[in-house]
Order: structure tokens, then sequence, then C-alpha cells
């Protein structure tokens, strides 16, 4: 490129042209900046200063604790059993005969299940049944020994009634001559009668007065046969009750030898289904002892199940009997069944604390089997208890640290966060039993507390609200 000299470059920047363009540039550049400051005028012009906005405060919603029924639902999982299981074992020893039913058989309440041989019992039966008939003969034999007792008390009896008369007829006789002889005396003494008729006279007295004698001595002994009679009697009427105690002894005797080889039949205690067998013929059974022995058969009643629900300790005392549940079986496609609690445990487990509640279930259908996996949801309901709705309530913390409820009182237009302890959950409500004052003190609720219904996480402790009802 040829390099211009100084002078050509002051000829160039003082051109004509040049002068021009610049002069165009410059009135451009005068043109923005005024265009600018106009506009910034104008702005200014018509932005006026606004008045500072008031802070808005929080609208809340209150609530009172009411008293009110409290439900809510356990749920817990479930065992289905058999209401009815049981393991027959053999009340004697013995070598099985024949056993009649096998697993899976439907069985009726009496009928039999399997026979035992049992030699020995089966004489022992016999004997106890010769010993009953020996002593019913011996009841026999002292029943007649009674009667001719009996009858031989009716004689002496009659006896000494006999000799009584005689007594009575002798003492008349000997009382006559007695009377006689005195008067015969005083005549023989006046020589009215002879010697010889006096002589006759006192020999009749002396007659009659022996025979009252012997009256007496007869009536002596009617009254000592007549206590023999009955004596023996009696001893015979003890006979006789030995005898029937004998033979009562001897019945019972015979009764247990026949109880104990009827068990030898081994029989179904109720309506049911064998789920297992152990036996085979010939094998030797025998009662247990103190290890357990494996049973011969095991029956479960199939009409009606129950449903065993192990129920945790923070709802253990809520759970009565006749509370309503619904059982979900997830094996039979999630099937539902409605029952109640019939029974209740009144113990806690000590290891697990849960309290065992049971629920009856038919089974019409023979579709519940016993061992079935169940989901239990049993309503419970408390009355009269004092409650906030389940949104006024918040919890704060952690597993480390523990876990504190609250909720916020309103109060004198501010709300308060209040620390609480509540009780039971249920269905949207919870139980409230206390509130932390601003002492610091725990005090009871006493229904006429204004609560914040929802919203606590936007609220702060001592923040100024308005209530909704005051909104204008």
């Amino acid at each position: 490129m040829t390099e211009h000299p100084e002078g050509a470059k002051r000829f160039l920047i003082s051109s004509p042209p040049l002068i021009a363009w610049e002069r165009r540039v410059a009135t451009l550049h005068v043109a923005f900046y005024v265009a600018a400051l106009l506009s910034v005028i104008a702005g200014c012009a018509k932005s006026s200063p606004e008045p500072v906005e008031t802070k808005r405060l929080p609208v809340v919603a209150v609530v009172r604790p009411e008293r009110t029924s409290l439900y809510w639902t356990i749920r817990q999982p479930g065992s289905i059993e058999a209401f009815e299981e049981a393991p027959i074992l053999p009340k004697i020893s013995g070598y099985v005969e024949e056993w009649k039913v096998d697993i899976g058989d439907q069985v009726r309440k009496g009928q039999l299940l399997a026979t035992l041989w049992v030699p020995e019992s089966a004489a022992n039966l016999r004997q106890k049944e010769a010993a009953v008939n020996r002593d019913e003969v011996q009841i026999l034999l002292a029943r007649t020994a009674l009667q001719a007792a009996e009858a031989n008390v009716a004689k002496s009896e009659a006896s000494l009634r006999l000799a009584e008369a005689g007594l009575v007829r002798a003492e008349s006789n000997a009382a006559r001559w007695r009377s006689q002889y005195r008067r015969d005396a005083q005549l023989v003494r006046n020589g009215s009668i002879s010697m010889v008729d006096f002589e006759v006279t006192t020999d009749q007295y002396q007659t009659a007065t022996a025979a009252k004698v012997e009256s007496v001595a007869r009536v002596a002994a009617a009254k000592a046969a007549l206590t023999e009679s009955k004596a023996q009697r009696d001893k015979s009427a003890a006979e006789v009750r030995l005898a029937e105690a004998n033979l009562r002894a001897s019945q019972a005797d015979r009764d247990a030898a026949a109880a104990l080889l009827h068990y030898a039949r081994i029989e179904a205690p109720f309506d049911g289904v064998i789920t297992r067998r152990t036996i085979s013929r010939g094998d030797f059974v025998q009662p247990p002892a103190t290890a357990p022995q494996e049973p011969l058969y095991v029956l479960h009643r199939r009409d009606l199940m129950r449903v065993f629900v192990d129920v945790p300790e923070s709802d253990a005392v809520w759970v009565q009997e006749g509370a309503p549940a619904r059982i979900r079986v997830p094996i039979l496609q999630d099937r539902e069944f409605d029952g109640k609690v019939r029974r209740v445990s009144y113990a806690l487990k000590r290891q697990t604390r849960t309290l065992r509640a049971e629920i009856d279930l038919p089974n019409p259908d023979d579709l519940l089997r016993s061992g079935m996996y169940a989901y239990a949801a049993i309503q419970v309901e408390r009355s009269n208890t004092l409650t906030l709705p389940a949104s006024a309530i918040s919890t704060q913390g952690d597993v480390n640290e523990g876990y504190q409820d609250y909720c916020f009182l309103w109060e004198n237009g501010k709300v308060r966060r209040t620390p609480i302890k509540i009780g039971s959950r249920g269905e949207g409500r919870v139980e409230v039993l206390k509130k932390r004052n601003q002492g610091g003190d725990w005090e009871d609720f006493t229904g006429a507390e204004m609560v914040v219904e929802k919203g606590l996480s936007a609220l702060s402790d001592g923040q100024e609200a308005i209530l909704a009802a005051d909104k204008k």
C-alpha cells in the first residue's frame, strides 16, 4: 500500500464530503440523546409514588374440642383355624385291629374310626359281670333272710301279746283266790267252814299264785324272744344293705371295665374332616405318658372357622366382644367375609405385648381351610370422647429425640403453638387429653379452646391471625 504524505492526510480530512458526513453523524447523535432524555422525563412525569402496601395477616378457621364417638379400624394379619381341632389319642393299650377312615373323609359325631384288639380288657369285663351276678344273688338271699326275720318278729310279738294276756288272766285268778283265801281263813276261825274246805281254798290260792308267776316269766321270755327276733331282723336288713352296696360296687367295676373296653372303639367326637392318619393294622398303640405322642387321627371341624388376630397393646383395651370385623383372604382372590369378634383373651402375651382376639366365620361353602392367611379389619368405637379433627394436630420430632404432638390455639388475635398429649386416633378425629399452658404445666382440655383447624405448617408461634368468621 502506498503511504500518503502528511499533507495528503490533511487534505483528505479537510475535504468537503467528509465534513458533511461528520456533521450528519453529529446531528443524529444529538437527536438520539435528546429523545432519550425526553423519554426519561416523560417516564418520570407519568410515575407517581404509590403508597406502601399493608402487610396481609393469615386467615384461620378454628374449631373447639367436641365429645363424640371415636371410630377407627384395627388392621392386623390373622390366621384361619378350625373352630375345633382334636388330636385323637388312645385311652388304652392295644393293637390296631382295623381302621375305617382316611385323610379327607367327612365323618359324623360318634362314627367309628378304628378298633383296637384288647383281649385282657374283655376278660376283665367278663370277670366284673360275673361279680355283678354273684352280688345280685347275695341280695336275693339277704332279702329272703330279712323277710324271715320280719316274720319271726311278728311271731314274737304275737307270743308276747299271748303271754301278756295269760298274765292278766293269771293275775285276775290269783286275786280272786287271794280274796277267797282271806275270807275262808276268817270263816275257819269262826267255825263257819271246815278245815277241809279251807285247805281246798288254800291250795287253789297257791296254784293261782304260781300260775301268775309263771305268766310273768312267760311274758319276760316273750319279750326276750321279740328282742332277739328284732335284732335278727335288723341284722338281715343290714345284710341286705351290704349286699346292695356290694352290688353297686361290682356294677361300678363292671361299668368301668366296660367303659375302658369301649375305648377300643375309636370314635369321632364331633362332625368334621380327617386331616391326618398315622396308624395301620397291627400297630401297637398306648395312652400318652409324659412325653407328647403322635395322634392316631387329627379331626377338624369344618362348618365353623375361627380367625386368630393379635391386637397391639395400644388398641388392646378397646377391642370388645361383638366388634364388627371384615376378613380378607388373599388366596381366595381377596374375597372378604363379614364377622364379629366373639372372644377376647383378657391377658396380653408377654413376648409380643399383643391381645388374642377370635372372630368366628361360618364356612358353608367349605372354602376356608385351617392354616390360611387372612387380613382382619376390626371396627372399634369409643363413645363420649373429647376429640379434635386430625387436621388440627401435627407431630414434630424424630426417632432419636422423640415425637411431640402440638396444635395452634387462637388467643387474643394471635396463634400459640401448644404441645398436647393425645390418645386414640380415629377416622378423621383424634382424642385429646392434655395441653401445656404458658407456665409449662399440663392441664386438661376444657372444650372451650379455639384450635386452628388446618394449615398448621404456614403458621408460627405468636403470629397474628384473623378468624375466618371475622374476615370482611
